[in-house]
């Protein structure tokens, strides 16, 4: 009997394009909306020495309890020495015997401590901070660029051929951030022993735990619960709880993220433009006409036609390569609708060029760029230089509290 295989079910994009098909486009731009896959952006990752970047949650708990090991190294003077505290993973079945007995006791019976127990509580998604915006295709990418690789080889031959090194570059998505926290308990025999642990954490609060060189991640302890127990016929026990808030991130080692986005690629060698040229009939042979794509005529000049060129003038060269800016202290507003240069001329354009007009001039507001075709006109007044606003189409009244500023064609 032949095996039923389950059918997968399909995502979001192998719906739509089962929809829309490979033809379809977008009306506003004629762009096709399935974007066909491109596989000279596939770069194989097979041997390479630089591996891809995860980050797990076990890689945050670890880095965790190693920050506690190795920086704050928690101790405790017990019969006149002291010793190393040691950290617990508090895991279901430990946690369980914590939470019924008070403490942690050996197999005889024993009450141990100094010692303490970490155990992580809840995992919350941090969304006020950057995302990866599409899991299925992310857009948001960070790229690093890698050392010497065997695909930067560069010799004399390259040099002659005219190739530059390719450089190696690695992408890596943007991480999920997420925020964890954690209970930890201290068991110690005497109050002393237990504030010396409190100051030691509480010392190192609001910083970023971890390994150093590799993950770290900041920390934050708020307050401490400390209490004293004593039964008959048992050892007295202090007991301090208190939680860890973590700021973290993740960068899941899983197939779903492979196969999103390429993991590197490689700049490009060398460069080469081809000459293309059109050799169909554009003009009649004499001069004449021929029909434009929307049936205009175009004139075309007649071969062989001399065309003169005349130097340009110094004033003209001038002329073209002045453009002020007026600013608040050379501005006033006589109306809601104008605005005043102060102590300025418009500049005359010398000849041969066009008369100076408002499309030489440019108004921004509050740093925004205002239309050209909001400006009614520019005109000299006197030693000033009036700008009218089209304030009704602009939705609103010049004011002093804005910010204005003026470009363009003032005489020097």
């Amino acid at each position: 009997m032949a095996k039923t295989i389950k059918p997968r079910p399909q995502n979001q994009q192998e719906i739509l394009d089962q929809m829309l098909g490979n033809e379809a486009v977008d009306p506003t731009s004629d762009r096709p909306l399935v974007k066909p896959h491109n596989r000279g952006n596939d770069v194989s990752t097979k041997g390479d020495r630089i591996k891809d970047v995860s980050i797990g949650i076990v890689d945050i708990d670890t880095a965790i309890i190693k920050y506690i090991e190795e920086k704050i190294k928690p101790s405790a003077i017990q019969d006149g020495n002291r010793i190393k505290v040691p950290i617990m993973y508090g895991f279901p079945e430990r946690w369980q015997t914590i939470q019924e007995k008070g403490a942690l006791r050996e197999i005889s019976g024993r009450f141990l401590a100094p010692v303490i127990v970490i155990k992580r509580d809840s995992l919350t998604a941090n969304r006020t901070l950057g995302n990866k915006i599409d899991a299925n295709n992310p857009q948001n990418l960070h790229v690093f660029s890698s050392g010497y690789t065997r695909k930067n080889q560069y010799d004399n031959f390259a040099a002659l051929t005219n190739r530059d090194p390719i450089k190696e570059y690695r992408l890596v998505v943007t991480p999920e951030y997420i925020t964890l926290k954690y209970s930890l308990v201290i068991f110690t025999n005497h109050l002393e022993q237990n504030n010396k642990i409190i100051e030691a954490f509480q010392y190192a609060s609001n910083t970023y735990w971890g390994e150093e060189g590799r993950f770290q991640f900041r920390a934050n302890i708020d307050s401490y619960t400390t209490s004293t127990e004593y039964s008959s016929g048992d050892d007295r026990t202090t007991r301090t709880n208190f939680e860890i808030t973590l700021n973290g991130y993740i960068i899941p080692d899983t197939i779903n993220r492979d196969v999103s986005y390429p993991k590197k690629f490689l700049s490009k060698a060398q460069v080469i433009f081809n000459l293309e040229t059109d050799v169909s009939d554009i003009f009649t042979v004499g001069g004449g006409k021929k029909k434009g794509v929307k049936g205009q005529a175009v004139n075309f000049p007649t071969p062989n036609q001399t065309i003169t060129i005349t130097n340009t003038s110094n004033e003209v060269v001038t002329y073209l390569a002045t453009i002020i800016t007026r600013s608040n202290g050379n501005l006033s507003l006589p109306n809601n609708s104008t605005i005043r240069v102060l102590n300025s001329t418009i500049y005359t354009a010398p000849s041969p060029l066009p008369p100076t007009d408002k499309t030489q001039f440019f108004v921004i507001i509050n740093t925004t760029y205002l239309p050209n075709n909001l400006i009614t006109s520019v005109t000299q007044n006197g030693s000033n230089v009036d700008i009218v606003i089209d304030t009704a189409s602009l939705g609103y009244n010049l004011t002093t509290t804005s910010g204005f500023s003026v470009v363009g064609k003032f005489t020097p």
